[in-house]
């Protein structure tokens, strides 16, 4: 009998001490067909925290022995954090700068952070733009941007909470499925706020237009002028799209929010995004990002 208390009583420490900390549960690998499929190994893979008010995937980031979760977000281009994210962190100031990140305008103080682990690598120094203000409510802790991730390929699975990155991925996208399921990208890889936006042909309601993706979002996102197309109308704040296509998936009855600054998104002689696809679209099913060879797959 005391053997049977003392195995409940284990039990519920150990409840206690995941619920206490936080993190999130790691699911059975083996019961997941695709990262056998896409050749990622153990290493490759990272248990991934969403919702609320920040419904991509975030990974963990240490800075000494500080722990937290910080998103993944392949429209910005470098390392940002909040103030006050890592409280014990050694941050030394450098300079005062302003952006635009996707549609808001942030001021930040960059500088260089100490002991930084993430996606397996160590950095005993890296330079990081902290926070200081968003025109834009920011949510999310920090971000980890598209400079740690366009050596290789990225896998986001919001359903199985996993988040997969591999620099020397075992099998390649064209020889997972026919070249007319793979989505082409464009990313010109400079350090620029325009030039690092991730753009991709999609078709709506037939219709082809420019798209990016945002982990920031919650709810896909379309210009006044698609919306108008779309509805005929110029003063919805809503619309619905009954048929988006991006590569073969196709998603239906996706309800958009209007959002007027997406013009904003790209310098004024450059091809109009016509929409950017929110975590409502990305949670459904399984995106793969080949930065190397510049592809993308969805299932």
């Amino acid at each position: 009998m005391k053997k049977i208390i003392v195995t409940l009583q284990t039990i519920l420490i150990l409840l206690l001490f995941a619920a206490c900390t936080n993190e999130p549960a790691l699911p059975d690998y083996s019961m997941i067909p695709w990262i056998n499929d896409y050749g990622y190994n153990s290493r490759e893979l990272f248990p991934i925290k969403s919702g609320g008010q920040v419904p991509g995937p975030q990974i963990n980031v240490s800075v000494n022995t500080e722990n937290q979760y910080l998103l993944i977000d392949v429209n910005t281009i470098d390392f940002l954090v909040t103030e006050n994210t890592f409280r014990d962190a050694n941050f030394e100031p450098q300079r005062m700068s302003n952006r635009v990140s996707e549609t808001s305008e942030m001021m930040f103080e960059e500088g260089y952070l100490h002991n930084v682990s993430f996606l397996n690598m160590n950095y005993p120094i890296l330079y990081v733009s902290m926070i200081k203000r968003s025109s834009v409510p920011f949510r999310a802790k920090g971000i980890i941007g598209r400079n740690f991730l366009v050596d290789g390929q990225m896998t986001i699975d919001m359903q199985n909470k996993i988040f997969a990155y591999s620099v020397n991925p075992a099998v390649s996208l064209g020889n997972l499925t026919a070249d007319s399921n793979l989505v082409d990208i464009n990313l010109k890889l400079r350090n620029n706020d325009h030039m690092g936006i991730l753009k991709f042909f999609c078709h709506i309601n037939k219709i082809k237009c420019l798209a990016t993706l945002s982990t920031r979002l919650n709810t896909t996102q379309i210009s006044a002028d698609l919306a108008q197309v779309i509805t005929g109308k110029t003063s919805n704040r809503t619309s619905v799209i009954e048929s988006l296509k991006i590569g073969s998936r196709e998603f239906s009855g996706i309800k958009c929010e209007v959002n007027n600054d997406l013009m904003t998104l790209e310098p004024e002689n450059a091809e109009a995004i016509s929409i950017i696809i929110g975590m409502d679209v990305v949670g459904q099913c399984l995106w793969t990002i080949d930065f190397i060879n510049g592809q993308m797959l969805i299932q």
